[in-house]
């Protein structure tokens, strides 16, 4: 469905994806925002937009030089043009190129527990003119990235360029070309040396390989870089971090499944929420377990307020925390707090959710975020934002649209902590969907661990600094989701309708986004005002959740109808998946 541009008077327009048109204060909302002197070209809603606080919830605003402290997001790590990134093909290309190819291509990727597999990617272009560092390893390779880069650690863990110190052992790429011209890729979990060939087959992409080396290993007639264990040892080290007075265009990969890739110089970095996995059985592995399934995620992981009573080493050992004397003055009494609420859901529309393909395939997906400690920063920053707009008495049609602008010592503050959150948050469900995962493992595979046949993992209500119009702009995504070209995202309906995976077709007028739910019709008070226990317990029909009054504002009949809401936005994401829950557990 194409957008519409609405007839309102405003220094920028705004373009609108909804089936409807905007109420009296939902337009006074847009007009808040599309008259900021800082906004770039318009604002974007989507086809869930609803009243928000400053901004419209379902509204991409795209600004130059400020930003609005009214989310929480993280900048993308990105490297030059010519970095090297070996594809499944038994070749090695840069990363520019392949980003100007538009093309999707395969990847080698690694898992938490050190197996490396072939993966699904794309590559574009997200900065421009970015400052750069220089990390230096100790088979002499030098990769030049921007200082937020994550680079994967021996254990698995991220950790951002700059941060990396003499020593650190990364995650390592170890290649090597054998006698006679087929390439062999080492696995971390257990040293054996395996033929590409068979990696790729394992990972379900065989018909990638070109067809001229189907049926036999790659032959490599390039070559990947040549890593020798006996000569670097096992694990590549981190010689030097240089930062650079230079400054380039940088790019990098999207992998949805991994979120991580390979460099040809011998390590893995991360890609740049919800979260869902599809795991490899169908529904009737559920049968007659439903009920006690909800009961154990409920048991396992805490709900609304609560916490956990006992901090899992796995939290402990999070690299994050040794950065946490470094955030707002005003949270350092909560570092206990944001340690026992680490694998934690939260409450409001924060879920958990069993869910029912229509070819019968069991899909996990949760909704978090980055906790109590996530919201305290926001307002810390909000709180210091509207302050200097009092000062400089800056005239704002609203206090809670006060910005911070760029160069100044507020925004580093704030750009700094924004990070942190989003780790904390994207971290915070990387526990919680460990521990749903084993206990679903219990029930249908007696406890055995299982590969998920597909893993999506995206953010919404974030910032992030990207390129769009050949422009780099501060991006905010106020309940919005990422859709840009081979983007996989997920949009779920209320706890009684469907939920659709899908993937983004890098719509431009969107800022390449699209919608990260159905949106609400009303609000939680005119909901439970408007609706009993009686209409939730009709409305939620075949669902295994708690059937009480707590929840009358998460009822479905508060929200719009998702159906609709999709087709609103046939232009922005292509329908992977279109799933239906059977178990939820809600905050």
């Amino acid at each position: 469905m194409p957008y519409e541009k609405l007839e309102i008077s405003t220094p920028k327009p705004v373009l609108s994806w909804a089936n409807h048109a905007l109420g009296p204060k939902e337009t006074n909302m847009a007009k808040n925002v599309a008259s900021l002197p800082f906004v770039f070209k318009h604002v974007a809603l989507m086809p869930d937009v609803h009243l928000g606080k400053g901004a419209l919830v379902g509204s991409v605003i795209a600004t130059k030089e400020a930003i609005i402290p009214a989310a929480v997001g993280v900048d993308i790590g990105c490297f030059t043009d010519d970095t090297q990134i070996p594809l499944v093909d038994g070749k090695s290309y840069a990363i520019g190129e392949l980003a100007r190819s538009k093309k999707e291509f395969s990847i080698y990727s690694c898992t938490e527990t050190g197996r490396i597999v072939a993966a699904k990617a794309t590559a574009q272009l997200t900065r421009n003119n970015a400052e750069l560092v220089k990390v230096v390893l100790d088979n002499g390779e030098e990769i030049k990235c921007t200082p937020d880069h994550q680079f994967m650690l021996r254990n698995g863990e991220y950790r951002e360029a700059q941060d990396l110190t003499t020593g650190t052992s990364l995650m390592p790429f170890y290649s090597k070309i054998d006698k006679d011209g087929y390439t062999l890729v080492q696995q971390n979990y257990s040293g054996r040396w395996q033929k590409a060939h068979w990696i790729i087959a394992r990972s379900g992409l065989l018909g990638d390989i070109p067809s001229e080396t189907c049926g036999e290993q790659i032959k490599t007639p390039i070559g990947l870089h040549n890593h020798r264990k006996n000569q670097h040892g096992y694990n590549h080290k981190v010689v030097d971090v240089i930062p650079l007075v230079e400054k380039q265009d940088v790019y990098c990969l999207t992998v949805p499944e991994y979120g991580n890739f390979a460099l040809t110089a011998g390590v893995f970095v991360h890609n740049c929420g919800m979260a869902a996995l599809k795991m490899p059985f169908k529904a009737h592995k559920l049968e007659g377990k439903i009920k006690q399934i909800r009961l154990d995620i409920e048991a396992a992981i805490p709900v609304g307020f609560a916490e956990n009573k006992e901090v899992e080493r796995t939290v402990s050992n999070w690299q994050e925390w040794r950065e946490f004397k470094e955030l707002h003055q005003g949270v350092q009494h909560q570092e206990s707090k944001a340690l026992k609420q680490m694998g934690s859901l939260g409450g409001g529309n924060h879920f958990i959710e069993v869910c029912v393909d229509t070819e019968d395939f069991v899909w996990l997906m949760l909704h978090s975020g980055s906790r109590g400690i996530g919201n305290l920063l926001a307002q810390h920053h909000i709180d210091t934002a509207k302050n200097l707009a009092k000062l400089a008495e800056i005239s704002l049609p609203d206090q809670d649209l006060a910005y911070f602008v760029t160069g100044t010592a507020e925004f580093a503050a704030y750009w700094h902590d924004l990070q942190w959150a989003q780790n904390y948050a994207r971290f915070n469900r990387d526990v919680m969907m460990n521990r749903f995962k084993h206990i679903v493992e219990k029930h249908v595979a007696g406890g055995k661990p299982t590969k998920p046949l597909l893993k999506v993992n995206c953010h919404h209500n974030y910032a992030e600094k990207e390129v769009h119009f050949g422009e780099d702009v501060y991006v905010t995504r106020k309940g919005a989701v990422r859709a840009n070209v081979q983007d996989y995202g997920i949009i779920p309906g209320s706890m009684g309708a469907k939920s659709f995976i899908v993937k983004g077709k890098g719509n431009a007028e969107s800022y390449c986004s699209c919608s990260h739910g159905a949106g609400r019709l009303m609000s939680r008070t005119q909901a439970k005002n408007v609706f009993t226990l009686d209409d939730f317990v009709r409305q939620t029909e075949g669902v295994e959740c708690r059937k009480d009054d707590q929840f009358l504002d998460e009822i479905p009949g508060a929200y719009k109808p998702i159906e609709e809401v999709m087709n609103q936005q046939s232009d922005l994401v292509e329908v992977v998946a279109t799933l239906k829950q059977v178990v939820c557990v809600k905050g």
